[in-house]
This record gives C-alpha cells, sequence and structure tokens, in this order.
C-alpha cells in the first residue's frame, strides 16, 4: 500500500493526495471517520477509522516509538490490504455508497498485461488433438485384431502416440483454464477502486464450488460487463476504455448450462474483451 489516497467526498472521488493532506482536510473536519477511502494494495474501499494513523499522526513516546496501546491490533490491520497475500481473496467490497464514486480521474492501478494469443491457440490445441486421437485409437484397435508382426509394431506405435496427445490434449484444456481464471481475476481487479459487486478472489474462488457455481458464473462472468461498463463510464479518463458487450457474456453463461457449444463459440469474443480491457489498464499504468 502506498502513500497515495483516494477518498470519496460529497458521492465524489477525490485524489490522489497524500496522507498529510488527508490529515490536514481530517483538521478542517471535511474528512470524517465515516469517509470511504482507498489506496493502491487495498482490496476495497475502507471507512477513514479504519486506517491506523491515517487521520492523525500517531503519538510517540520520547524514544521515538509508538505506545503500546496505540499499536493497531490484529483486527485492525486486517482491515488493510497491505499486500494481495495479507487480505482474504473472498472479502465482500463495503456498499456504504448507493452509487459507485465518480470524478474525472480514476486511480491508476499495477495490471499485468493479458495475452489473448495465449489462451486462444492452448484452447485450440486442445481440441485439435481430440481427432487425431481418434483416429489413433482407431489404428490401435484395427490392428489388435491383426496377427501381422508389422501391424502389430504399428498399433503398439498408435498406443503411444494416443497416450502423449492425450497428455498433451489435458496440458492444453488445463492451460487455457488457467489462463481464462487469471484473466477473469485481472479484469475485477481493474474495477477494484469503483466499488464492483464482488472482488475478484471471491469473483473467481466461488466459481470452483460444486452446483454453487452455477448461479455464481452469472454474477462472476455475466455481471462483469455490468459492473465493467458503469464504471468505466463514471469517469472522465477512461471514457476510451473499451466496453464489453453483455450479451456475449450472458449467452457464455446460458451455454454452459444448456447448449454448451454456443458457449465454446462465444468464448472466443469475450476472452477477446476481456484481454482488450485489461491491457488498457496495464497500458494506462505504463
Amino acid at each position: 500500500m502506498t502513500d497515495t489516497w483516494y477518498l470519496i467526498m460529497d458521492g465524489q472521488q477525490q485524489g490522489p493526495l497524500s496522507k498529510e493532506q488527508v490529515q490536514q482536510l481530517a483538521q478542517e473536519q471535511r474528512v470524517t471517520s465515516d469517509t470511504m477511502v482507498w489506496s493502491e494494495g487495498m482490496a476495497n474501499w475502507q471507512p477513514a477509522s479504519q486506517i491506523p494513523g491515517l487521520l492523525s499522526p500517531a503519538p510517540t513516546t520520547k524514544d521515538g516509538t509508538t505506545p503500546p496501546s496505540l499499536i493497531p491490533t490484529q483486527a485492525q490491520t486486517d482491515t488493510v490490504a497491505m499486500s494481495p497475500s495479507s487480505v482474504s481473496p473472498y472479502s465482500t467490497p463495503r456498499t456504504a455508497l448507493a452509487h459507485a464514486p465518480t470524478g474525472t480521474s480514476y486511480p491508476l492501478i499495477a495490471i499485468k498485461p493479458a495475452n489473448f494469443a495465449l489462451w486462444m491457440w492452448s484452447f485450440i490445441g486442445a481440441f485439435l488433438c481430440i481427432p487425431l486421437l481418434l483416429i489413433l485409437l482407431f489404428f490401435a484397435v484395427a490392428s489388435s485384431s491383426s496377427s501381422s508382426p508389422q501391424t502389430g509394431s504399428m498399433g503398439a506405435a498408435s498406443i503411444l502416440g494416443g497416450v502423449a496427445l492425450y497428455v498433451l490434449c489435458l496440458a492444453c484444456f488445463t492451460l487455457s483454464g488457467i489462463f481464462f481464471y487469471i484473466n477473469l481475476y485481472r479484469a475485477w481487479s481493474c474495477l477494484a477502486a469503483g466499488m464492483p459487486s464482488t472482488s475478484p478472489g471471491k469473483a473467481v474462488g466461488f466459481l470452483f464450488i460444486p452446483l454453487f457455481n452455477l448461479y455464481w458464473m452469472f454474477v462472476a462472468i455475466a455481471g462483469l460487463p455490468r459492473d465493467w461498463n458503469r464504471i468505466v463510464a463514471s469517469y472522465d479518463d477512461l471514457k476510451n476504455a473499451p466496453r464489453m458487450n453483455e450479451s456475449i457474456f450472458l449467452m457464455f453463461c446460458i451455454g454452459s448450462l444448456v447448449f454448451p457449444p454456443l458457449s465454446l463459440i462465444v468464448m472466443f469474443p469475450m476472452m477477446s474483451q476481456i484481454c482488450q480491457g485489461i491491457n488498457f489498464f496495464a497500458r494506462r499504468r505504463n
């Protein structure tokens, strides 16, 4: 977490401000303990009172140390995300405000760029392996019924090739799934400062809960373009950000339940839009 802060004042986002500027506003009573604040590294917006030492400098003793009674407790420090590993990834964002904060400047968030080609070729590679695997399986079955030594050696080679293709197919499917979840997490992370409806960790983590994920994908996947378009439209410096098509994301979720081939088709434009959005924020920071 840095010493650059963003505040919600009168329904508008203010910042970036230094810690000293926030303390000056607190002395002027323009910032109170209930003022929502955010800094890079925090998972969600938090009331200023939950950030130790933000509203006023912490008193020190003569030797320059903080009195034991004023050292933040574990409960206090748990509310601030000092790093991605120090906050529960399943924490629900606060919704103290009826609407997301708006303003002319959206905070710069450290986001790694997405590579659509890596996902696409791993996804396509998995499906290309399937017909080849069936062909080798056919040769293996056909050769098993023949007594010819030459045919038998071809059958053994077909079996070995089939095993190798199966491993390759499984690896490609696994990689495409990993790339999908990574990019979904990054997309929700781009919205962290705009009060999204869920946190990145919760969006991805709950998709691994059996049966519940049938409902949750409509929140984590179909809900992403709604939050995305709402938040990027709220800031003047995000007006050039790519928008996401809500219908495509919804079709993917519905297709996953009732007609999987549809979800496979719409997955390509859906992932393309996710990657374009992530790369917009990555270029913006760089």
